[in-house]
């Protein structure tokens, strides 16, 4: 785990690097200097950026043989710096290690939190009073899909009194809802023509005086729906399990789902993407075999169904689960092949140009 948050870490701060070695790398590519490189998606909280400590690369030019009075177009050869070299050593060591599972099963553990609670509302705790207490504005969730109640709590270390909380709109400032409660606690029926981004302005009333905290949170009308869950069947390598989804929108549609054991242990997350029309639909997530072990009873928990964005400018949206665990029965491995993994030519081209950056 301390390996996948280094390596989340790193390729975050050195994607744009790679993007630009990848284009003009003379030798090693000629036949794809057109393709950009395509790092894992990394959460953003691990985000950080890894600066460069040298001289920026040197550029020499490339004369014809042909002709002495006309250049060709400049070649960029560029010669990594040490740093960055062990940088690419120490990414293609782990991107390798993370080969050995499919994209589409990769396995989960107790830490992986930002896959296990993806809808987690992460408060924080400000001064308030003059910066002699601290206090939070708590929501239950981050998104919230229509007609679910939005429920705010103050949490403080002085007693709250009552509490008035307004609903903006981010984007227009536009007021959406007001009201006010004794107490430190306060519950919005929502409208269906909120917009996605929703700002929560609360006055907080204490016994001494009052303080403002503000949260943010997103709101849907959601545009898809699971139905239902078929048994998983087997078919090589892999585990199939058929979801049904209720689609309003036509798109393309990432489908995302948690695999337990039927005791709460995570076992691994599973993804599919499909292009969608509106009805109901199907998609199939799969367990690959290397996340599975013996005979067990599993269960789908903490569905993220995402309508992706379908060009600049337009919002992604969002799908629920009405039940929060969905059973499965037993899943038996031995009815699975137990063939290696083998990743897709852009993966092995990644691993390959990740393998030259850091022996160069």
């Amino acid at each position: 785990m301390k390996k996948k948050k280094m390596f989340a870490a790193v390729l975050a701060g050195t994607v744009a690097v790679l993007l630009a070695i990848y284009h003009v790398w003379p030798t090693q590519h000629p036949h794809t200097e057109s393709e950009p490189v395509a790092a894992r998606q990394a959460p953003a909280a691990e985000t950080q950026v890894v600066p460069m400590t040298t001289q920026p690369a040197s550029v020499s030019p490339h004369s014809t043989a042909s002709d002495d009075s006309e250049t060709a177009p400049e070649q960029k050869v560029i010669k990594l710096p040490v740093d960055m070299a062990e940088q690419f050593a120490l990414i293609s060591r782990v991107y390798a290690a993370e080969l050995a599972y499919p994209s589409y099963s990769r396995p989960l553990s107790v830490q992986d939190t930002q896959w296990l609670e993806p809808n987690r509302y992460m408060a924080v705790q400000v001064p308030v009073m003059d910066g002699d207490h601290t206090a939070s504005l708590n929501l239950d969730a981050f998104r919230y899909f229509y007609p679910d109640p939005v429920s705010l709590t103050v949490q403080s270390s002085l007693p709250v009194e009552s509490i008035a909380v307004d609903l903006i709109d981010v984007k227009t400032h536009q007021k959406l809802a007001a009201q006010q409660a004794p107490g430190n606690q306060m519950v919005f029926a929502p409208d269906e023509s909120w917009p996605s981004e929703v700002r929560a302005r609360a006055n907080i009333h204490f016994a001494t005086g009052s303080d403002i905290l503000t949260a943010d949170f997103r709101y849907y009308v959601p545009v898809a729906e699971v139905v239902s869950v078929a048994r998983p069947v087997p078919e090589g390598a892999d585990m199939n399990i058929p979801v049904t989804l209720s689609v309003k929108r036509d798109g393309i549609y990432r489908v995302r789902a948690n695999l337990y054991t039927q005791s709460g242990k995570p076992v691994a997350v599973l993804t599919a993407r499909h292009k969608l029309s509106a009805g109901e639909q199907t998609v199939t997530l799969k367990a690959h075999h290397s996340v599975l072990s013996g005979r067990d009873d599993y269960a789908l928990r903490t569905f993220q169904i995402e309508k992706m964005s379908g060009f600049p400018g337009e919002e992604t949206e969002y799908g629920f689960s009405p039940k929060p665990l969905w059973p499965l029965g037993t899943l038996d491995v031995s009815l699975l092949s137990d063939e290696p993994y083998t990743p897709s030519p852009e993966e092995q081209q990644r691993m390959q140009f990740l393998q030259s950056a850091a022996s160069d």
